[in-house]
């Protein structure tokens, strides 16, 4: 899919979609540049991903992988960096968790395919618009909304090897002078990768009104949860781990979301209230002494829970047709809290708890800049003021100019940005470290890119170089703690691009070099490739009857397990095929077959894929 453009295969739409993403004053995608990419549910209505990893996998710049399917964690690396260095927005809202053991990332293998309407993904520096988490990037997850002007509701039901199956009941329609949408799903996966168990179950609304003329309401809710288990992280999985037992986690999220914009002329006012909350109960079996560690990993319990409320005020000002000011503030009060222990055995235990909460305030601006003769720019700045820490300044900057009129754009764009310590770093009684401070990150980027053809053919060239400081990582001592040590430096190129050949052909690939190392010591980083890239073929003859087929390539990478110690995974392609038929008005099938050459490969040391899975299913529409 071509960063910077909406991606539906085939399937033609009119109006770009406005993004909510990447800046405070919405925008087109093609206003936000090559670095923002916008992936539809029409794309995902024809190629048939079955979780979300799946339909994030050809995104130029972003690797996704899972420690043992959808049973273990999900982590998203863009442009090679940690995963807790991208913020996750569910419709607006946070849904990191400070409270885990990795950092504070979102773990990807949770959320339900059935419950995503569009996905925006803005790569860099996003600190000067959302403050901490954004160092790598944002990415909002919109969830199903109501576009209909009269009453819809539809029924999906699937099934597949492994245990796979889904069923999920959308419904939407009009009520007074807004609109509703209400989503439930049942979601199972089985031992796709051996050991390996999920189910999910979630429920979702939403509710848009103008309340008056100019004053619009929005209301969005989200509650899930999840039980899952498989071989603990570092473990070696089913091929290597000593202890046979699973690790079990159950999880319930809530995520609640209430917006209120005001039109008054040239200005604009907005109100937008966030709310998430995660509780998690993790029981492992521990990791058996190995070849990298001769004590392994105690067996432990852990009830973790974050609470996180956010309050954003936004101004929006016409100035001119050429200038545009967005100034604003908001205000983040965070709860975080843990109740374990880990056994070692005799009776003798140590507790693991910590109970934290921190408040932050912070004032933003951003104006953006669009001349006649081709020349834009973009500009911001916040000041976030965190309890415990010193002011931290994140300021961006991009300037693009247009080539007259061959389609052909040059782009440039510099950022800085940062994370706080996550409550898990700061408060763990074991390894934890309240002196931790920020970790900093600067990046600049230079791109080109050119839409011809009437926009069938959109291709774009990204160069981008990143450095990470301070970076958090574990000190085996004595003491063992977490600690401020790294200096992490990342550069690379990613290429996208896409042609629709016809009405009945489209053609989209990406390619991402990204080369991530310590900066001390040279050394590389696990799960990290350097190379990945991927194509997508999409042919619909007749209307009612559209194929699917992509390829990805995942180059070589390093890895490590306790059990075997350092490994290097050999570089794979999964390529994935889909058909789907229109029967009726009412009633559609659909055929997947997700790696149809039945590839041997792994993501992370002993846990490897089991080969090929069939998927087929219905909708009717009522």
């Amino acid at each position: 899919m071509l960063a910077g453009q909406s991606a539906s295969p085939v399937i033609a739409i009119e109006t770009a979609p406005v993004v909510v993403t990447g800046s405070r004053v919405a925008a087109r995608p093609d206003e936000l540049g090559a670095n923002i990419t916008v992936l539809e549910r029409e794309y995902f209505d024809v190629e048939k991903p079955a979780k979300l990893s799946d339909a994030l996998e050809r995104v130029a710049g972003i690797h996704v992988d899972q420690v043992g399917g959808r049973g273990g964690t999900g982590s998203l690396y863009l442009r090679g960096a940690d995963p807790n260095y991208t913020l996750v927005l569910v419709d607006g809202v946070r849904v990191n968790d400070p409270t885990n053991a990795r950092g504070g990332s979102f773990d990807f293998s949770t959320f339900d395919m059935a419950d995503v309407q569009r996905i925006e993904i803005a790569r860099g520096p996003y600190s000067a618009i959302y403050g901490g988490d954004a160092l790598a990037g944002v990415i909002n997850i919109i969830t199903r909304r109501a576009p209909l002007d009269d009453m819809q509701a539809s029924l999906d039901a699937s099934a597949g090897a492994f245990d796979t199956r889904e069923i999920a009941l959308n419904a939407a329609g009009p009520v007074a002078s807004g609109t509703w949408s209400l989503g439930v799903s049942d979601t199972n996966e089985g031992a796709q990768i051996r050991g390996n168990e999920f189910e999910s179950q979630r429920i979702s609304a939403a509710y848009n009104t103008e309340y008056t003329e100019k004053t619009r309401l929005s209301l969005t809710a989200r509650y899930a949860e999840s039980e899952r288990a498989g071989f603990p992280d570092d473990s070696g999985g089913y091929a290597f781990a000593a202890i046979r037992d699973a690790e079990t986690r159950d999880a319930e999220e809530t995520a609640l979301g209430v917006s209120v914009e005001h039109d008054a002329g040239n200005a604009g006012f907005s109100l937008a209230l966030g709310y998430f909350n995660r509780d998690d109960h993790i029981d492992s079996p521990g990791v058996a002494p190995g070849v990298r560690d001769p004590f392994g990993v105690p067996p432990s319990v852990v009830d973790s829970s974050i609470e996180r409320f956010t309050a954003t005020f936004t101004g929006t000002q016409r100035l001119s047709e050429m200038f545009s000011l967005a100034y604003g503030a908001e205000y983040q009060r965070e709860k975080g809290s843990s109740e374990g222990e880990l056994d070692f055995g005799g009776g003798f235990t140590l507790p693991t708890s910590f109970d934290l909460e921190r408040d932050s305030l912070a004032p933003f601006a951003e104006a953006r800049m669009s001349t006649p003769f081709g020349l834009s720019a973009q500009a911001g700045v916040r000041v976030d003021k965190p309890d415990g820490q010193g002011s931290v300044t994140s300021p961006r900057l991009r300037v693009s100019y247009d080539l007259g009129d061959n389609g052909l754009r040059l782009a440039g764009s510099w950022g800085k940005a940062f994370k706080l310590p996550s409550l898990y770093a700061l408060g763990h009684p074991l390894v934890g470290n309240p002196d931790l401070v920020p970790e900093r990150g600067q990046s600049h980027e230079l791109e080109i890119s050119q839409s011809i053809a009437d926009g069938k053919i959109q291709w774009s060239a990204t160069w981008f170089e990143s450095e990470f400081r301070n970076a958090i990582d574990f000190d085996s001592g004595p003491p063992p703690m977490l600690v401020n040590r790294n200096r992490v430096d990342t550069e690379g190129v990613e290429l996208a691009g896409r042609y629709a050949v016809s009405e009945a052909w489209a053609v989209d690939g990406s390619v991402t070099h990204a080369r991530s190392r310590i900066e001390s010591t040279g050394g590389e980083l696990r799960n990290r490739p350097d190379w990945r890239g991927g194509v997508g073929v999409h042919f619909s003859p007749l209307a009612a009857l559209r194929f699917s087929a992509s390829a990805t390539y995942v180059g070589e990478s390093f890895d490590s397990s306790i059990a075997t110690g350092d490994l290097d995974l050999d570089a794979y392609t999964r390529i994935d095929v889909s058909a789907v038929w229109q029967l009726s008005e009412k009633f559609e099938t659909w055929l997947a077959i997700d790696n149809l050459t039945d590839e041997k490969y792994q993501q992370f040391v002993g846990f490897e894929s089991r080969g090929i899975l069939p998927r087929a299913g219905v909708r009717f529409t009522l």
